[in-house]
């Protein structure tokens, strides 16, 4: 299911907000609203303005900006990554920050680095910015005028986000940029690995503060943690398919069946041929795909007077033989489906499987 909407395009790249991101609007702009401690010697949070009114509404107004300040921040790392021709699916705003959905990060240490430090060298600039403005507003409303208060107030947290992102705990900008500088020393793969293991390291230490003084911090470990696992399986995994295409994994002795053959009949080859899914053929040319699951959905009686016909899922999703193993996979992920008719010049010459895949990706890491 899923748990974030279009809010509209930035330079091409739709920018979409997570149910979190609206949850937590209201719980930080309360924070803000009752709080008001020393930050580096100057005030932070609104508790102290009055009236009540005014405290809420430069309270919200905070918390609107400071998470366009976080989109803008992964448009920083998006805008780099489009000089280098990486597409951006989307932007999406979390509850714990932004996340730009990449194509793919280029394997250019070069590249990364810059895509990786854009995003922190956007909000070092705002931060720098709003104490900028925060300097000319205290001399001219005053230190404790609530405008002043959000200015310096938003400037230091751009600053802390700044520091926080460029720590060296992989994935995130910092341990992104040590990969890429590791990348130039050693194997892609071993420097994925290498930082993976430093970010993991930096992911328990968090997670042990966290224990001991903050739930969010606590969270944001585990994140970082199970971001690093993920990142070094992806980028061990898509390594080992480099150079293999789809005709080199596919089955191409595929078995299939015309419409007009009854369930009864489909669980009967089913049992035989060991298959859980067959391409429907319809006067030479693929119609549909029929699968267990399609069959189970109806009742056993009604097996043998239903055909394929009426089941099969018409809306196809086709891949052809030349096409990477790589991105037949990420098809199949964002599809989220479990095999790819192979199409050539309109003809099925095979099926890719996810199970083709995982015997690829076992052979190909043991070599």
């Amino acid at each position: 299911m899923n748990f974030s909407f279009q809010i509209g395009k930035i330079a091409g790249i739709p920018i979409r907000l997570h149910l979190t991101f609206l949850l937590i609007i209201p719980v930080i702009a309360y924070l803000f609203g009752i709080t008001s401690i020393p930050l580096f010697g100057k005030t932070y949070g609104f508790g102290e303005v009055e009236p009540s009114l005014i405290r809420w509404v430069y309270s919200s107004a905070f918390t609107i900006l400071l998470f366009i300040c976080v989109g803008l921040h992964e448009l920083g790392h998006s805008a780099v990554a489009m000089r280098y021709g990486v597409r951006i699916k989307s932007i999406t705003l979390y509850i714990f920050g932004g996340l730009a959905a990449m194509e793919e990060i280029p394997r250019d240490p070069k590249a990364e680095i810059q895509m990786a430090a854009a995003g922190p060298g956007v909000s070092g600039i705002l931060g720098l910015g709003c104490v900028l403005f925060w300097n000319l507003s205290s001399t001219y409303l005053g230190e404790e005028h609530p405008f002043t208060v959000l200015l310096w107030t938003l400037g230091m947290i751009n600053l802390i986000l700044m520091v926080f992102n460029l720590l060296p705990a992989f994935p995130m900008d910092g341990g992104r940029i040590l990969r890429a500088w590791l990348a130039t020393r050693m194997s892609y793969v071993a420097a994925t690995r290498q930082a993976a293991t430093i970010g993991k390291t930096f992911a328990i230490f968090m997670g042990i503060l966290g224990i001991f003084s903050s739930i969010f911090l606590l969270i944001i470990a585990f994140i970082v943690y199970i971001g690093a696992s993920e990142e070094e399986k992806a980028t061990s995994i898509s390594v080992s398919l480099e150079g293999i295409r789809v005709r080199d994994i596919m089955s191409s002795a595929v078995s299939t069946v015309p419409p007009s053959t009854t369930l009864g009949e489909m669980v009967n080859l089913m049992f035989i041929e060991k298959h859980r899914g067959y391409p429907v053929l319809q006067d030479g040319k693929l119609a549909g795909i029929v699968t267990i699951t399609d069959i189970q959905k109806v009742p056993e009686e009604e097996r043998n007077v239903t055909t394929v016909r009426e089941i099969m899922i018409k809306k196809i999703y086709v891949i052809e033989p030349d096409v990477t193993a790589t991105d037949a996979m990420k098809k199949m992920a964002e599809r989220r489906i479990r095999r790819l008719p192979v199409l050539e010049d309109g003809r099925l010459v095979g099926i890719l499987s996810r199970s083709d895949l995982a015997r690829a990706i076992e052979l190909c890491s043991r070599w």
